[in-house]
């Protein structure tokens, strides 16, 4: 699970119009199958219609002042949402999409020189506006749902606003089921020929953790599949991303 996930404190996020006091979405980059280089994304409009502070654990103040705890749940108050989270978790979904990296980089308050990142994956049908989202584990450090390491139904505005962006950069020289570079890597380890499971994970200021999965671990069998096809005994580099599978775990 994210390390963020353990803090007990509430993300508290002031919400006036598009101004978000935890940090303002500055850009969006998009990588992966069918894609020749990154599509980056500084439309302030677009910008303005998606942030990362949203979801479960997450209390809002709206514009009329009141505090919206389960915000997340309210299909009347999406508030940059691009996860549907009131749909919950997607446990089907069809194979064979186009599977593509977005990170969300997000300025620091009162520190314009610097910016914090913040990845997921997103499979979409592009012809359908259909797609889903995937949240790592480990990986994000800057807001963390209890919920990591599964496949939510991405925001109907996520994907009327993402899908045909993608479409018409994905060109006619390759096709979207072309294996893109999806970069993130969580971190290093190895497999042991007793089923152990230990990494070291690295987050965005550098500060690591090592972790150590044995098979009567809780959650080991979801490790397990995480990391795919790994031998006993191989070093083994850990994607943020699952293998690509039918349907989630």
């Amino acid at each position: 699970m994210n390390r963020a996930a353990y803090l007990t404190a509430t993300v508290l996020i002031f919400v006036a119009s598009a101004s978000w006091s935890k940090g303002q979405t500055l850009r969006i980059e998009i990588a992966g199958d069918g894609l020749r280089e990154a599509i980056i994304i500084v439309d302030p409009e677009i910008l303005g219609l998606f942030n990362i502070w949203n979801g479960p654990g997450v209390t809002v103040r709206g514009p009329d002042g009141v505090l919206y705890p389960a915000t997340h749940l309210d299909p009347d108050r999406p508030y940059g949402r691009f996860i549907d989270w009131p749909r919950g978790m997607a446990t089907k979904r069809p194979s064979g999409l186009q599977r593509l990296e977005v990170t969300f980089f997000v300025g620091v308050p009162r520190r314009p020189d610097q910016e914090r990142s913040y990845v997921f994956a997103y499979e979409v049908d592009t012809e359908e506006s259909v797609g889903f989202v995937y949240l790592p584990l480990w990986k994000n450090d800057l807001i963390g749902h209890r919920v990591e390491g599964n496949w939510f139904y991405a925001a109907r505005r996520w994907n009327e606003v993402i899908a045909p962006i993608v479409a018409d950069r994905t060109g006619i020289l390759r096709s979207p089921s072309a294996r893109g570079d999806l970069s993130c890597i969580a971190g290093y380890g190895s497999l042991g020929q007793d089923g152990v499971i230990e990494f070291t994970l690295a987050d965005d200021s550098g500060v690591t953790s090592r972790w150590r999965y044995g098979p009567s671990t809780e959650g080991y069998e979801n490790v397990r599949a995480h990391i795919g096809d790994v031998k006993p005994g191989e070093e083994m580099t850990v994607s943020c991303w699952p293998p690509r599978f039918t349907a989630s775990r």
